[in-house]
């Protein structure tokens, strides 16, 4: 069997809880905390990297990461979701601070990320870890790592003909000058509106056609992808454009959503799907992970997505 990774998410590497309350706090104001959800939690590329492989690609996992219990906990996600993680490397030194997930009785979150804690990888190893898996289709990142990581990244897997896809969040606070080396973007309405209001250009929210034209023509990325929550998504495919509306569920914990998305897309897209296909997929598989507590927790395999597909139609 072809064990070779068909998908390489190199990106940061986590796992925590989220608390739950019964709404998310005001400025100023003082709330109560219900409890530690049920589920667990990773950082956008643990979760993107089991989502990915529940759905069935073949994935590896390429991080730099700080030691402690949390490390343990996230090696032992990776085995039991068969994710490669050769190129998974501890550095020296502990994680110290820990960052917040928040989430309401709507499954609506609020994340900050902990101080200190941004993930680097040193090119070097980026280097070593893309060459030795140059025959993977796709490559995932995102600017949960180091700035300088994500540009590296980007310009090696290119380098090696492996195709690129990224999210960028957080939303960089400045332009870019290396998005042409990304085939394809995903980001949802807050993110592309900020990334056009950086490029200087007029953002239209609701035409997203229009949008995505200009966001490709500003940063000279491949094809993108608009996630619009309930609402559905938009794909700018070469010059084919496609929408499908959202999937009407009771959400209980959005977080991860996104990064579900991400994984169970690219997975498709591994897999023979076109673009579109991939995004009709996803938005279907999302529909059931925001029915259930965590990110990691929240991810079903294939096998049990199709069962909850079926009794959907």
């Amino acid at each position: 069997m072809d064990r070779n990774p068909q998908v390489i998410v190199a990106y940061s590497h986590n796992v925590s809880q989220a608390i739950r309350v019964h709404k998310l706090p005001r400025p100023g104001e003082t709330i109560r905390a219900l409890q530690a959800s049920a589920g667990m939690d990773g950082a956008k590329g643990t979760n993107t990297a089991v989502a990915c492989s529940r759905v069935g690609a073949r994935v590896a996992m390429v991080a730099h990461v700080k030691g402690g219990d949390w490390y343990y906990k996230g090696q032992q996600v990776l085995k039991d979701a068969q994710i490669d993680d050769t190129y998974v490397i501890l550095g020296e030194g502990i994680k110290d601070t820990s960052g917040v997930v928040l989430i309401d009785d709507e499954g609506n979150n609020m994340i900050v990320l902990g101080a200190h804690n941004e993930q680097a990888i040193p090119d070097e190893e980026i280097d070593q870890a893309l060459t030795a898996m140059k025959d993977a289709q796709y490559c995932v990142t995102g600017y949960e790592i180091n700035e300088k990581s994500v540009r590296h990244i980007l310009r090696k897997a290119r380098e090696l003909g492996i195709k690129t896809v990224v999210n960028p969040s957080p939303i960089p606070d400045f332009v870019p000058d290396y998005w042409g080396d990304i085939s394809l973007l995903i980001l949802n309405e807050v993110e592309i509106a900020r990334m056009l209001e950086l490029a200087g250009v007029e953002f239209e929210e609701g035409n997203w056609e229009d949008s995505a034209r200009k966001l490709r023509k500003a940063y000279g990325v491949g094809d993108i992808v608009v996630t619009l929550g309930e609402k559905g998504f938009f794909c700018l495919e070469g010059e084919e454009t496609h929408f499908a509306p959202g999937i009407r569920v009771k959400a209980t914990d959005t977080t991860g959503a996104g990064d579900g998305y991400m994984g169970a897309m690219t997975a498709r897209l591994a897999m023979g799907d076109s673009l579109f296909e991939a995004c009709k997929y996803a938005n279907q598989y999302c529909s059931i992970t925001v029915q259930r507590d965590g990110t990691i927790s929240s991810y079903p395999t294939a096998e049990e997505a199709e069962e909850i597909f079926a009794k959907m139609d």
